[in-house]
């Protein structure tokens, strides 16, 4: 690689998607058919200095940069636990009965070396911050989330790292929800909770209340795993509204997978979507385990796979990230916290251009914004020098699985 870099101070020539490059002078700049732009980016003590595009007459650069990843929507705490806990049937309801096997042998030790483990992993594959599910139920051992926290401090050098709680909704009603509330709130904490069909209606939405009421209390916001399920399109989601509508709540939500509402009509998405977006509700499509675990039928391929319907949402306004959702666990059995298998994957799966703004917002953008991140992943002057830079010259290279990357981290190269 044509790499120039003295301590946290450099420059280098590449391609970089024009969506996620914002320039002072756009006169001389080149993009090609497939949405990259020749730039040379400077940087000096962390912080890009100026980007210069380059002239016509030279040589386009065989290399593409990329700000570092933000994962929406992770599971760290059973993240490589599908060796000891397979889940060989393969669908939704086997992988809740041997993911609930796997907390009866939970410890903290587990959890916290599949944290790190994790934590390691994606900061040499190039993510710069991840928002992390973490079981949580009255017998857990306490001393999970006291690790939990110091982990987060350990890794802050590198990457931001930000929690959710996630509970079966009653939890959230308890004297033990109520401190983990507490305790969450100093550490930018997330209250999570489950709403998939089929569910009584007048009980989920007493405990829904509740949860949105005790998030309010602590001002925090909320992250669902709402409508994973192919069945009752949207049922979740709509009750959701109801009760928000009701409580006249503006607690920030997440709608987590919504994958069922890909089932509705479109006419039906797109009110639908239009009240998310007017109550600034965010939703995160995670295609990968999705199409692994739903609408499953072993004598049939089926023609419906239940994810959220990303380009709907997005005419409505609604905020849409793309999250990688598990890794070798009971729910998905494979990944690895590389971004590129994401990306790969996403886009192929979903029908989306990389090569279009609204497709690669959804994978930096959104995501910087949901974790509330200070850089939104635009690369300009002032930014972070926070990038991955791969060997090519084409989305084809990127796609390859044959990845050649290197990791700057705050104007500093990633050895390890």
């Amino acid at each position: 690689m044509n790499i120039k870099a003295l301590e946290n101070n450099g420059n280098i020539k590449v391609l970089i998607p024009r969506s996620l490059c914002a320039l002072e002078h756009l006169a001389n700049l080149r993009v090609n058919n497939e949405g990259f732009s020749s730039v040379e980016i400077f940087w000096d003590e962390g912080k890009v200095t100026k980007i210069n595009s380059l002239d016509e007459e030279e040589l386009s650069p065989n290399q593409i940069l990329f700000p570092r990843f933000v994962e929406s929507h992770a599971h760290f705490d059973k993240s490589f636990s599908w060796k000891n806990f397979p889940n060989l049937k393969s669908n939704y309801e086997n992988a809740l009965s041997v993911n609930l096997e796997e907390h009866i042998t939970r410890t903290p030790r587990k959890v916290l070396e599949r944290a790190e483990k994790s934590l390691d992993l994606a900061i040499k594959n190039g993510y710069r911050a991840i928002r992390t599910h973490i079981d949580t139920y009255i017998a857990q051992d306490k001393e999970i989330w006291s690790g939990l926290f110091e982990l987060k401090k350990k890794y802050s050098h590198a990457l931001k790292l930000q929690y959710v709680a996630l509970a079966q909704l009653e939890f959230w009603s308890t004297s033990s929800g109520d401190f983990l509330a507490k305790e969450l709130k100093p550490n930018n904490g997330v209250l999570g909770g489950v709403l998939v069909p089929p569910f009584k209606r007048k009980k989920i939405e007493d405990l829904l209340s509740n949860t949105l009421l005790l998030a309010k209390k602590y001002s925090l916001e909320v992250d669902l795993h709402i409508d994973e399920s192919s069945i009752e399109p949207g049922a979740g989601i709509n009750l959701l509204i109801k009760t928000i509508e009701k409580l006249k709540c503006e607690v920030p939500i997440t709608c987590s997978h919504s994958s069922s509402l890909l089932f509705l009509k479109d006419r039906q998405i797109i009110k639908l979507g239009n009240k998310l977006a007017e109550k600034n509700i965010r939703v995160i499509a995670l295609p990968l385990t999705n199409f692994w675990l739903l609408n499953r039928d072993d004598n049939n391929i089926p023609l419906h796979r239940p994810v959220a319907p990303l380009k709907q949402l997005q005419k409505s306004f609604v905020d849409v990230s793309i999250g990688s959702d598990n890794v070798q666990d009971p729910w998905y059995p494979f990944g690895n916290f590389d971004p590129f298998y994401l990306f790969s994957y996403a886009m192929p799966m979903l029908q989306l251009n990389p090569w279009d703004r609204l497709s690669l917002s959804a994978l930096f953008n959104a995501p910087s914004r949901l974790l509330k991140l200070e850089w939104d992943g635009m690369v300009e002057k002032g930014c972070p020098a926070d990038f991955v830079i791969v060997e090519g010259k084409a989305w084809a290279d990127i796609f390859s699985g044959n990845l050649k990357r290197k990791v700057l981290i705050n104007g500093i190269w990633d050895e390890k």
